[in-house]
């Protein structure tokens, strides 16, 4: 019995800068463009994209800071123990 497997493909224009930069990030002739995506961008949401966000911001306003830190905070100490 063969199954295949159908994915749904999206068609995308890149300028030439731009593909030659998505180029350069394949392993080999044999990675495809969607897994250079899926291995380089992470997925919205996640530590990742959370870590990408700040790195690329640079230098901000720190005076928030404090306030971040609280938040944090407070949901670690609301979230209930799955566990119980």
């Amino acid at each position: 019995m063969l199954l295949f497997m159908y994915t749904r493909m999206k068609t995308i224009t890149l300028d030439e800068a731009a593909y030659e930069r998505l180029k350069a990030w394949k392993k080999g002739s044999r990675e495809s463009f969607s897994s250079v995506v899926k291995r380089v961008i992470p997925e919205p949401g996640t530590l990742g994209a959370f870590l990408n966000h700040v790195q690329t911001v640079g230098n901000r306003d720190h005076s928030k800071d404090d306030l971040m830190e609280e938040v944090i905070n407070q949901r670690s100490v609301s979230k209930e123990d799955p566990w119980t």
